[in-house]
């Protein structure tokens, strides 16, 4: 099967299900609070991988959230998906060892539009985990740019769960999804290297709390 059939069938299916979803959003809303406080407009959205369904379906069409996607065939998948729920796709893989696989440029890209003022949703375990330990991207990106991070839960009751490292969820069709926003995180511009890793550790705090309110 081709890569383009295959795009094609992924967004039928994902569209099936999310087409019969109702939401409920609790908690600060991006889309109002950061005018506020943030004069450019500009947030982060932070989340699971396992929760990417439940809080990205939740946001479709609401503005063109910047979503963050590997290079890879299935970063092809990843991205034309975002783009049929109205997100803009930016394009990178983490770096290895041996070679930088358009991670670094994808980031400073991303800074790049959340200083001119898009908002962006990030999977902050992705895109191979491990499971719930948030990565430094999203702190890197607020540092630099001075937007808030918000961090959201997505839950379903008896979601189809996968076999996978982190345990993604899909919601059964006419699911009634609940998405709990958390309170603002700004980091300093100033902020060092153990700091970054604190706010890392900060946000981890944080989705645990959501989590425990649902």
């Amino acid at each position: 099967m081709s890569q383009a059939i295959l795009k094609r069938l992924l967004w039928c299916i994902v569209r099936s299900f999310t087409i019969t979803y109702r939401y409920t959003i609790e908690g600060p809303r991006g889309e109002s609070r950061p005018a506020e406080i943030y004069p450019k407009g500009a947030h982060l959205l932070c989340l699971w991988h396992e929760d990417i369904l439940s809080v990205v379906s939740s946001h479709a069409h609401t503005r063109p959230y910047l979503a963050m996607a590997s290079k890879s065939k299935d970063g092809d998948i990843a991205s034309y998906v975002n783009s049929k729920f109205g997100f803009v796709p930016v394009r990178g893989s983490s770096r290895t060892p041996t070679k930088d696989k358009g991670g670094r440029e994808a980031l400073a890209e991303y800074i790049k539009k959340v200083g001119e003022g898009e908002c962006g949703g990030i999977s902050v375990d992705g895109p191979k985990g491990p499971r719930r330990v948030c990565k430094p991207g999203i702190v890197i990106i607020a540092q630099k740019t001075g937007a808030p991070i918000f961090p959201a839960i997505g839950r379903a009751k008896n979601p189809w769960v996968f076999n996978s490292w982190d345990r993604f969820k899909v919601p059964k069709f006419f699911s009634k999804i609940r998405v709990v926003i958390g309170e603002p995180i700004f980091v300093p511009a100033d902020a060092t290297t153990e700091q970054i890793d604190s706010y890392c550790r900060l946000i981890e705090k944080s989705m645990s709390e959501l989590e425990a309110r649902i």
